[in-house]
């Protein structure tokens, strides 16, 4: 009791992994419609392009695995991604190690989500927003944020992030072709 058997960890694994990546070649095919919620580590967010409807951001926090930290909430009503890619290192995989996750979905327009929201502690990039109010009752737009919280919203919105420091996502519905999903060892890997 207590030990790993190798062998029956590497078929577990294995398994696991064809899953993974039966559902990604589904995506990318456009036979499966994903709901993604990530939460508890950091994890990395790039992509090329991005316009979407219905821009609301305000402060919140998330829970991470040692602490609670303060994050910029975004919701997006509607939204279409160019070169997505989303990364996350997970730091002791057993019997692995430090492994690295990847999701790439490249191509114009290769991701839709509805009712995008995304938890972010920095985010690097250009952004551009049409009919924009800055400093209101975010509560006002977007009903997860708290009566009198500070708050922004756009109709539209277009933008181009190098790089988002990443602590939740969620979508109502995310949808994707081009989909490549890989993990490996060590942290190089990721977006």
């Amino acid at each position: 009791m207590g030990r790993i058997s190798i062998p029956k960890f590497a078929v577990a694994l294995t398994a696991g992994l064809a899953a993974f990546g039966v559902t990604g070649f589904a995506v990318a095919q456009g036979g499966l419609t994903a709901n993604l919620a990530l939460s508890g580590t950091f994890f990395k967010v790039s992509m090329s392009h991005l316009e979407g409807e219905g821009l609301s951001i305000f402060v919140d926090k998330d829970d991470m695995a040692k602490e609670t930290v303060p994050a910029a909430r975004l919701k997006f009503e509607h939204a279409l991604a160019s070169n997505l890619c989303l990364s996350a290192t997970i730091p002791d995989v057993p019997g692995v190690g430090e492994t690295t996750l990847a999701l790439r979905a490249e191509g114009d327009n290769s991701v839709e989500v509805r009712n995008l929201l995304v938890g972010a502690t920095d985010i690097k990039g250009q952004l551009d927003l049409t009919n924009a109010n800055v400093g209101i009752d975010a509560h006002q737009v977007n009903d997860r944020a708290a009566p009198g919280a500070w708050g922004l919203n756009s109709e539209k919105v277009v933008l181009s992030a190098d790089d988002i420091r990443t602590t939740s996502v969620g979508a109502e519905k995310l949808s994707a072709k081009g989909v490549n999903v890989d993990v490996k060892r060590g942290h190089e890997n990721g977006c």
